[in-house]
């Protein structure tokens, strides 16, 4: 355990040295975020904190004990996630080229690193029946894709206010790492504390608090594209292997949020003839900040949902509660996130002012 801590303080010590460095040589790179109509923050604000989790969380597997490393294929497509990840907040890179490129990431993952999700619970496929069938191996290995990609773009969807995709990450990071430490599954457990270390070292820098009113750096695509993929990962991870596992649709729980508001917000794009992937104000946070909370506040709100709902996979876990149960519990925070954005858009319409008549002349 001692050990443990002391990898977790250099995880959260390198973070904070590399947020400070590359927070000075960010502009020069032109990674800096500028104030715009859809982006209300003030000032110019690097865009550097992907870059830093990114090699804080590296430098931080390479020295620990080679049982307890990450495995290449994980480190090589978080990497290809993060570059292009930097491009986007660079160039501004198309949608496709980005979607193209986290589908690479996710192949790489979960084909050169043997990860496919492997429990799905007790009402769904169990891990034998897929084995033995080479069309659900292969039905599996999409969904796994699937899965990750979703995810990956999920979290850059979240990432809207200061502290809140860090934060949501933070509290998935944290109760993957309970779960994994309640199964005993020792790489997982270090690897899952060591991240989590990292976002907090980048945390202290994004946080708006009483002290500062405003964050000192961004995550950028970089860090939000990195984060999801990687929560994607240790999901895979914990609901299979030969150790005990989790079922898959439990470990839902720690992301719900993302998920939920990101398949919420491609439908209502779609419905109304958008592109899922154009911009506007639709997002959980945006509707929230209608209803008056601050910016603090309404990261606060969605981060402790959070770890409200990861707090219920974890406490499942820990008591044997049925998982069949807990898949159908997730059906409550959809309820929930689809109740309070149709409220919200109809409340938006009823305050919208009507346009006045023109009258007309002679």
């Amino acid at each position: 355990m001692p050990i443990l801590a002391a990898h977790l303080l250099n995880g959260f010590l390198l973070a904070v040295v590399l947020v400070v460095w590359m927070q000075r040589i960010a502009p020069r790179l032109g990674l800096v975020d500028r104030p715009t109509a859809r982006k209300a923050h003030e000032g110019v604000i690097p865009v550097c904190g992907g870059l830093a989790m990114f090699a804080a969380y590296v430098i931080g597997t390479c020295v620990l004990a080679p049982p307890l490393r990450a495995p290449w294929s994980f480190i090589g497509a978080l990497a290809i996630l993060v570059a292009v990840g930097a491009l986007d907040d660079r160039l501004n890179l198309r949608p496709l080229l980005r979607l193209i490129a986290q589908s690479m990431a996710a192949i790489a993952m979960v084909a050169l690193g043997g990860h496919m999700i492997g429990n799905f619970g007790s009402a769904f496929l169990d891990a034998q029946t897929v084995d033995a069938d080479p069309i659900l191996s292969a039905l599996v290995s999409c969904v796994t894709v699937l899965f990750v990609v979703g995810l990956t773009n999920a979290f850059n969807m979240i990432d809207g206010l200061d502290g809140l995709a860090g934060g949501a990450a933070a509290s998935a990071l944290f109760w993957l790492a309970l779960m994994a430490s309640f199964l005993g599954r020792g790489e997982q457990i270090t690897q899952l504390f060591l991240l989590l270390a990292v976002v907090l070292g980048f945390l202290a820098f994004n946080m708006r608090h009483r002290w500062r009113p405003r964050a000192l750096v961004f995550m950028g695509d970089a860090g939000s594209t990195m984060l999801g993929a990687a929560i994607a990962y240790f999901i895979i991870d914990l609901s299979s292997g030969a150790q005990p596992t989790v079922p898959f649709p439990v470990l839902l729980w720690v992301c719900v949020i993302p998920m939920v508001d990101t398949l919420s917000l491609m439908i209502r794009r779609l419905h109304t003839g958008r592109s899922p992937f154009s911009p506007d104000r639709w997002h959980l946070h945006h509707l929230i900040l209608e209803r008056g909370l601050t910016h603090a506040a309404t990261t606060g709100v969605i981060v402790g949902l959070s770890i409200l709902f990861g707090a219920i996979a974890y406490v499942g876990t820990v008591f044997a509660v049925s998982d069949q149960l807990l898949t159908v519990g997730l059906l409550l925070p959809v309820a929930i996130h689809s109740l309070f954005v149709w409220t919200s858009v109809r409340r938006a319409r009823l305050l919208r002012p009507t346009a006045p008549t023109q009258e007309r002349l002679g």
